[in-house]
């Protein structure tokens, strides 16, 4: 089990100033306060160092990403950011800090590249305050105090997922519609993921009470862990392995609650294709596009990588990336007339995977996911989030 304790930051020389920091999910602490060089460092989509990383040793490191990933919560990101931490705890690094993409002084959290135990402390710090500090940098030395207080322990952590099947008229398979109910502590989750799991909820009870079974059954998730790399999606896929030739595709809700704007359906020209047929069913309600687009940023990945045709809800960009993972997701911002739009395509798509007489696609093999994901430059990100691919 992670804990998350106490963090103070501040700079210690030239002059004495309060940082806003917050610390990264599954990170150890500094074990007691202590004040150290601050230095920055920038490492490249490769996953090096452009500085010998030797010279890190004992200093508290403010490190760029310079990633060309869509946006910073991105696989590729991750990876990066996986590594840059692996090679500063080796080195022995005090702490690893990363300017926060976010505005008004707010921090970010995330475990992604760090369950079960990440090898340093990995700090959020407010982009204002990284930009103070770099303006110190050009001047002189500076010199930063550090107290996180972090812990680990041994009592190991039952978690849950919730699942409920409607069943279909006769068909012997399943279309697994998906959220994820686990969310980070710096707020309330309410849009990562609570509008995903309010939107499957309600899209079960409506499909429930129009009373029309679908050809084949509608199973919904509520996943556990998915903050944690994944471990509840990843638990069911193992616990449900002797099924997964019959689960036709899955659904998933977990990009923020915004307008719809289409269905993704992470790479596969199959799925696309079939998407395309009742594409029209999902206009009136903004979903107009079919991207191409393939991430492993959620569950999806657990299904991808079991070659489980997996779709999820596109939206606009909005103001999601802002509150995602902040101090500002809270539920005054989740809208009840959006959440009303997603609800409704999230429950037509799933009844029309699961009515249709044919698979919209087939389940990749174990040697086709491997390529898939090569041919999609998301191997890296795989292997450093999940490990290598079970054979």
């Amino acid at each position: 089990m992670w804990h998350r304790g106490s963090v103070l930051a501040y700079v210690a020389g030239p002059l004495k100033r309060p940082l806003v920091v917050s610390s990264y999910g599954w990170v150890p602490g500094t074990q007691a306060p202590v004040e150290v060089p601050l230095v920055t460092a920038t490492i490249l989509t490769d996953g090096e160092f452009t500085q010998p990383v030797e010279g890190f040793k004992g200093k508290a490191v403010l490190v760029e990403i310079r990633s060309d990933a869509v946006h910073a919560y991105s696989s590729a990101y991750v990876a990066v950011r996986a590594q840059a931490s692996k090679q500063l705890g080796k080195v022995g690094a005090a702490a690893m800090l990363i300017a926060a993409s976010k505005p008004h002084r707010m921090t970010y959290t995330s475990a992604y590249g760090f369950y079960p135990r990440g090898a340093l402390p990995v700090l959020s710090i407010a982009q204002e305050d990284a930009l103070l500090v770099r303006r110190l940098l050009a001047k002189g030395p500076v010199t930063v105090g550090l107290d996180v207080q972090n812990s680990f322990s041994r009592e190991p952590a039952i978690e849950r997922n919730v699942v409920a099947d409607l069943p279909g008229r006769g068909c012997d398979e399943v279309v697994v519609v998906g959220a994820h109910f686990d969310s980070w502590d710096l707020a309330q989750g309410a849009d990562d993921n609570g509008s995903g799991v309010a939107a499957v909820l309600d899209a079960a009870r409506v499909l429930k009470a129009v009373g029309t079974l679908a050809n084949c059954s509608l199973r919904f998730v509520f996943f556990s862990g998915e903050e944690q790399a994944n471990v509840g999606s990843r638990a069911y896929i193992k616990q449900h392995h002797s099924e997964l030739d019959h689960t036709r595709a899955f659904l998933m809700m977990d990009s923020g609650l915004q307008a719809p704007v289409g269905v993704q359906v992470n790479g596969r020209e199959d799925v696309a294709a079939a998407v395309k047929q009742f594409l029209p069913k999902l206009v009136p309600l903004g979903a107009v596009s079919i991207s191409m687009n393939s991430d492993l940023d959620s569950d999806n990945a657990s299904f991808m990588t079991a070659g489980i045709p997996s779709l999820q809800l596109v939206v606009e960009e909005g103001d999601y990336d802002i509150r995602h993972h902040s101090i500002s997701d809270t539920l005054d911002k989740i809208n009840p007339r959006t959440l009303a739009a997603n609800t409704a395509l999230l429950a037509i798509t799933a009844y029309e995977l699961a009515d249709a007489r044919e698979p919209i696609a087939r389940r990749l093999t174990p040697v086709e996911v491997k390529d898939f994901l090569r041919n999609t430059n998301l191997e890296k990100a795989q292997e450093l989030q999940f490990g290598p691919l079970d054979e």
